[in-house]
C-alpha cells in the first residue's frame, strides 16, 4: 500500500519545464498584457531577453491548489523532523534541511587556476607512483605549471 502512494506521488516533479539558454538566467519579469494573456521577461548572463508566454495551466490556479500545496509542505516538514529525530537518535549529524544557496560561477582565470592545481597535483602523484615502481628517480624535477 505504502509502495502504490509513492509510485502514484509525484509531487517532486515540475509541471511543466522550458529550456531557454545555455547561459544562466539573470532575471525574470512578469508582465500581465490582459487577464488572459501573461508573458515572462527572462535575461540571461549574455544579456539576451527571451519572451515567453506562461501557460493558462501556470496562470490559473486549480480548485484544490492552496488545500494540496498546504498538505504538500506539511508533509514534507513531517519527513524532515522525522528524520532529524532519527538522525539525533542514531547519534549522527543532523544534516541541515536548509536550502543551500548556489555559489556564484567562477571566472575563467579561476577555473584556469583551478585546473592548473589539479594537474600539478596530479604530476606529483605521478612522480611519486613513478619513484615507487622504480621508473624514475627521486632526484628528477617535476615539470609545474605556473
Amino acid at each position: 500500500q505504502w509502495y502504490q502512494r509513492r509510485v502514484r506521488d509525484r509531487s517532486h516533479e515540475p509541471s511543466m519545464s522550458q529550456n531557454i539558454s545555455s547561459s544562466a538566467v539573470t532575471s525574470l519579469v512578469p508582465y500581465k498584457v490582459s487577464s488572459k494573456q501573461v508573458l515572462l521577461g527572462v535575461g540571461d548572463n549574455f544579456g539576451t531577453l527571451h519572451i515567453l508566454e506562461v501557460p493558462w495551466s501556470l496562470r490559473q490556479a486549480s480548485p484544490n491548489e492552496l488545500t494540496a500545496m498546504s498538505s504538500y509542505f506539511d508533509r514534507e516538514c513531517s519527513r524532515i523532523d522525522y528524520y532529524k529525530d532519527r538522525d539525533a537518535n542514531r547519534g549522527t549529524a543532523v544534516v541541515d534541511s536548509a536550502p543551500q544557496i548556489p555559489t556564484a560561477l567562477e571566472t575563467s582565470e579561476e577555473e584556469e587556476e583551478r585546473l592548473k592545481k589539479s594537474f600539478n597535483s596530479y604530476l606529483t602523484m605521478e612522480k611519486e607512483f613513478l619513484v615507487k615502481l622504480g621508473l624514475r628517480k627521486e632526484d628528477d624535477p617535476v615539470q609545474l605549471l605556473h
